[in-house]
Order: C-alpha cells, then structure tokens, then sequence
C-alpha cells in the first residue's frame, strides 16, 4: 500500500512550500489518488492529489466554536495528472513522502443485472438436468374453509366458544 521510493532523502532540509527557504517542520508530504464521490457512479478521479499530513489537531475556536486550526500546511492541496510527476516534485522541493495507492481498479468481467440483455432481467436461466435435481411442485387445490376445524376456529378465542352474544350487556 504504501511505496518507498525516494525515502531516503539528502541531509539538508527540505524547502517550505512556496518559497525557497528551508525549514525541519515541514511535514511529511502524502500523495493519493482520490476516490470518487458517493454522489457519482463512475470510476473515480484519474488525477493524483498531493497533500500534508496535519502537524497539530483541530482546535475548537472558543468565540464561534468553529473547528480551528494553526496548521499552515494543511490548506495545501496539489493536483497532478499522474503519480510520477507529483512524486518528481515532492523530491524537487527535497519534502519526504508517502505514496498511498489503493491497488488498480478491479475490471468487471461480468455486466451488471441493469445492463444484462431483457430475457436476463427475469431471473438467471437454471444450467444443466433441472429435472433431475428438482421435482416439479404439485398444486393441491384445496379450499381454506375445509381445513379449518371447529377446535381451531377462531384459535385467539377460548374453547367454549358459541358464537353468541351476551343480551343485556
């Protein structure tokens, strides 16, 4: 998941973004591909985002109560159209670096069931002797009258049951 290259960095420190001055407390530089939003249905983003790792936590600013942080680097977010030029410029800057790849995106061999031609979308078609593993199930026309019994007609009520009303109530 994580790559390697490139991690052992020169001596010196690394540049702050933005200038050309160096600092040690330039954070560590992670660089991903995003995923794609809940709110699409397409592959995800083919570009690759580089970001900082957050130096100090998120702070509850006690006027607003707006979360709050003193973090410089946290608002840099960088675009590249691929993984190799944004690993190029993190090692320009001399900025160490972690690559977070999720692996390649699985193909789907199969179609899913909406895009399946219309005599699939009524169910999967049984494959081999179906008559051997399955007997065909057999239609008893029964009345559901007839199976009821006296002793068990209505069974919420008890067994002295008449059907007659109470006069008088």
């Amino acid at each position: 998941m994580f790559n390697m290259r490139g991690h052992n960095r020169p001596p010196f420190r690394p540049k702050i973004p933005g200038m050309d001055l160096r600092s040690a407390g330039v954070p560590t530089a992670i660089i991903y591909r995003p995923s794609r939003s809940a709110m699409q249905s397409g592959p995800r983003p083919r570009h690759w985002i580089l970001e900082f790792e957050p130096a100090a936590s998120p702070e509850i600013e006690p006027l607003m109560g707006w979360t709050a942080t003193r973090d410089p680097y946290r608002p840099i977010r960088l675009s590249f159209p691929d993984c190799e030029s944004a690993i190029e410029y993190a090692e320009r800057n001399d900025w160490d670096y972690i690559v977070r790849d999720g692996g390649r995106s699985r193909s789907r061999t199969a179609l899913e069931p909406i895009f399946r031609p219309l005599d699939r979308l009524d169910g999967p078609q049984p494959r081999g002797n179906v008559e051997a593993r399955m007997a065909p199930a057999e239609k008893d026309e029964t009345d559901p009258v007839e199976l009821a019994s006296l002793e068990s007609f209505p069974a919420s009520d008890p067994p002295a049951w008449t059907g007659t009303t109470l006069a008088g109530r």
